[in-house]
């Protein structure tokens, strides 16, 4: 044998030996590398489901909060219509008490003063006494200034002449007298020569009572008609 031969022997085990070293390292930086991505990747995972627990348990904290500031709310609304409601209940039952009561101050004035009657503005009030046919007011101005406008209207229907005699007066509420006025020639609509009514005449009037205070509040008028 050879030394040459002697020498392949001798290296050929060792060319063996770091090929199945060489392999083995491979395998074993491969394992590692392998091991470090499945790491960065369940770190990853582990992130996100904490951020996504984080935005749910903001999620939640948040719909409870909004949950009770609306039964708050609804709370407080419910408080609101309640006391409402309590308000317009007394203003009601304050209302019906003042009507109750103008009613029976009414029928005690007309029992002390025959043919008082409520004032009513902006109305045709039928009166159908001898000549007199209707009565109207109408209220004008604010405050001080107010004027309590009249109009009559008169009509003969006999045959013969009338002499008209009327007299308006205004009551407040407690049934003292405030205002009077009584019918004149000059106050009828259309001119007239004469003052008496003939047969078969109608004949309109108009004009303003004048309060004996200004700052009076009449309630009621009596036509008086002689």
């Amino acid at each position: 044998m050879t030394g040459d031969q002697t020498l392949q022997r001798q290296t050929a085990p060792d060319d063996n030996w770091s090929t199945e070293g060489g392999t083995s390292q491979t395998r074993r930086y491969s394992s590692r590398g392998r091991h470090s991505r499945s790491a960065k990747k369940i770190f990853k995972q582990r992130i996100i489901i904490l951020l996504l627990s984080i935005a749910l348990i903001v999620a939640v904290f948040g719909w409870i909060f909004a949950s009770l500031n609306l039964a708050s709310v609804k709370e407080e609304y419910l408080k609101y219509q309640a006391e409402n409601q309590r308000e317009l209940a007394d203003q009601k039952a304050y209302e019906n008490e003042i009507a109750l009561l103008r009613s029976d101050n009414e029928q005690l004035l007309k029992g002390i003063i025959p043919g008082l009657q409520p004032l009513e503005f902006d109305a045709n009030i039928a009166i159908e006494d001898q000549y007199l046919r209707n009565i109207g007011f109408t209220l004008t101005g604010i405050g001080d200034e107010k004027n309590y406008e009249y109009r009559v209207v008169l009509q003969n229907n006999g045959y013969n002449v009338v002499t008209p005699a009327v007299k308006l007066i205004l009551f407040n509420d407690r049934g003292i007298q405030v205002g009077s006025r009584r019918l004149a020639k000059t106050d009828a609509t259309t001119e007239t020569e004469f003052r008496n009514l003939q047969p078969n005449e109608t004949r309109s009037y108009t004009g303003n009572i004048e309060l004996n205070v200004p700052s009076a509040e009449p309630r009621y008028f009596l036509v008086i008609v002689e």
